[in-house]
């Protein structure tokens, strides 16, 4: 047993854990992370362990409802029962207590199969929930160093951005300043043989409250 499992199964001690197969949250987990191959057999388990459960379930009480039909059944016919004239009566009762005997053998038939299943339920559900721990745990840590590069990432492109910015300014400054300088000198029809292509004021240095950064 790791360390971390370690940990998981002391932080679930003595908390009721809900059948994750029927809990919605859980599955929606799985649309943040792939279910391991572990996961999915204890699923399939699981998922298994609660259908046989309700099966049995369900025909015990379809067995207790026909029981408790008979056994009215039976006490009506008594009340007709008129002594060893009424073989019919007589007949038709021993077949309904035949009947009840057989529905009570189902019954115990169907106690015994279901005496274990809520334990394994228990079982496979815990063990399903120790490996979702690990999952997700697994899934939180690779964003979590994903997320300390992209803050890496993010500020070292803020920092180039803000050096390049400044860059760009002092180049439009230092434009804006030559450009300047020859025009006053030369004269607008000597500057023209330069060509260029963007107006002086383009270039004249912004201040502060115009988006100028120091």
């Amino acid at each position: 047993m790791t360390v971390k499992e370690e940990s998981f199964k002391a932080a679930l001690s003595g908390k009721k854990i809900p059948i994750l197969t029927l809990d919605n949250k859980w599955h929606k987990l799985f649309t943040q992370t792939e279910a391991t191959p572990a996961v999915q057999s204890l699923e399939k388990r699981l998922t298994d362990l609660v259908k046989r459960q309700g099966k049995l379930n369900t025909e015990s009480k379809d067995i207790k409802k026909i029981k408790r039909k008979l056994m009215d059944e039976i006490i009506q016919l008594a009340d007709r029962y008129g002594g060893d004239r009424d073989d019919m009566i007589q007949k038709a009762m021993e077949r309904h207590r035949e009947m009840v005997e057989e529905c009570n053998d189902r019954l115990k038939a169907l106690r015994e199969e279901n005496g274990n299943i809520p334990e394994q339920i228990e079982e496979t559900n815990y063990q399903l929930m120790l490996r979702t721990m690990e999952l997700c745990y697994k899934r939180l840590e690779e964003n979590r160093k994903e997320i300390e590069y992209y803050e890496g990432w993010i500020e070292e492109t803020r920092a180039k951005l803000r050096e390049n910015m400044v860059r760009k300014q002092e180049r439009e400054t230092s434009t804006y300043e030559l450009y300047t300088y020859m025009h006053n000198i030369f004269g607008r029809d000597v500057i023209n043989i330069f060509d260029m292509h963007y107006h002086p004021e383009k270039f004249r240095p912004k201040k502060k409250e115009e988006g100028y950064i120091d």
